[in-house]
């Protein structure tokens, strides 16, 4: 599992996941939480953050692995998009989206 292509195909698809996370960012916002179907906008939100810090956890687990054998450079990109997300689902979860 520690292949170089198989890592950075993870980066990027966490990286595209990370860009749709944003981009539907609104629905669970201030204007997002005033509507009637926010319970759908908060669980598709929701499963946005999960799909993003599970594609970014695993892109970086594999990179550390790699760089552990051969040396190369830790995941950097990764591990900001795993943190990032990390900071929104607590966001989301505590409510301060919603503000």
């Amino acid at each position: 599992m520690v292949n170089q292509e198989f890592g950075s195909i993870l980066t990027i698809l966490s990286g595209l996941s990370f860009l749709v996370t944003c981009m539907i960012l609104p629905l669970v916002g201030k204007a997002g939480a005033k509507v009637y179907h926010y319970p759908k906008n908060y669980t598709a939100f929701l499963v946005a953050v999960l799909v993003t810090i599970g594609l970014s956890g695993m892109a970086t687990k594999l990179k550390l692995e790699r760089s552990r054998l051969d040396g190369s450079p830790r995941p950097k990109f990764s591990m900001a998009i795993l943190g990032v997300s990390l900071a929104l689902l607590l966001a989301l979860l505590t409510g301060l989206l919603k503000i």
